[in-house]
């Protein structure tokens, strides 16, 4: 729909007075109401890698759109480039992964750690990734995933940011992220696949062909936007004037 067909669409709803208001209010609640995501209880633990990066819960799970409830989806291309490196240095095998991520849902999210499948291991970790319900004291590898925002450090794994350079990805915004030395056990398929709704280390076991997850918090956002309504609210009684002027 073009911007003109907007405009003149408004202008027909708000001339009809405060029930068309009321009706496109009672849309904008649905809309935002739509496709919940569903919280997790992980944690990530410190344990003295190439970041010093604090000790902290962590709420969403978000991951493939395929698979993923539309606000965790992300659209994930995965390819393999053996040039490019963080914290540690070349292991001598085709094991280095470029990651893409694309923010398809309608929230921002910050606080991203990318968190291995038990059994898998990689060369940039920062830590222990934990899912404290379901699989208590199973540790996997996990990097919180920046550059040189939030934590200035070694393992500057975020190579890119579509967006304002603040590591809060957010709605359509895209990411690149580097992963290095990934050692996947013969039983793995030897890539990256993040399609384990709600499960991640220990509790991601049950979700094959999935090696890895993206753990974050969701930022919260108004249940409709209060600034929007109010301005709908504002633009309907300005136009409401001029018809009875």
């Amino acid at each position: 729909m073009t911007l003109s067909t907007n405009s003149q669409l408004t202008s027909n709803l708000f001339g009809k007075g405060a029930l068309a208001l009321a009706a496109f209010a009672a849309v904008l609640l649905s809309v935002s109401n739509v496709a919940r995501a569903v919280p997790v209880n992980g944690f990530y633990a410190e344990d003295g890698r190439c970041d010093a990066v604090p000790s902290q819960t962590l709420s969403h799970e978000i991951g493939d759109q395929s698979v993923f409830p539309i606000d965790e989806s992300l659209q994930i291309l995965v390819s393999q480039t053996p040039s490019v490196y963080a914290c540690v240095g070349d292991d001598g095998v085709p094991n280095d992964f470029d990651v893409l991520i694309i923010n398809t849902s309608s929230y921002s999210y910050t606080d991203l750690f990318l968190v291995m499948d038990t059994g898998i291991t990689f060369g940039n970790a920062d830590g222990n990734a934990i899912d404290v319900v379901n699989a208590p004291g199973v540790t996997a590898d996990a990097m919180r995933i920046d550059g040189t925002v939030t934590i200035t450090g070694i393992n500057d794994n975020l190579l890119g940011e579509s967006g304002t350079v603040d590591e809060i990805l957010s709605p359509g915004e895209a990411w690149r992220f580097v992963v290095t030395n990934v050692i996947f056990p013969a039983s793995y398929p030897p890539t990256l696949q993040f399609d384990s709704v709600g499960g991640f280390s220990g509790s991601s076991s049950g979700f094959p062909p999935s090696t890895a997850s993206i753990l974050a918090n969701q930022l919260p956002i108004p249940e409709p936007s209060t600034a929007l309504l109010f301005g709908v609210g504002l633009f309907g009684m300005a136009l409401q004037r001029r018809r009875s002027a």
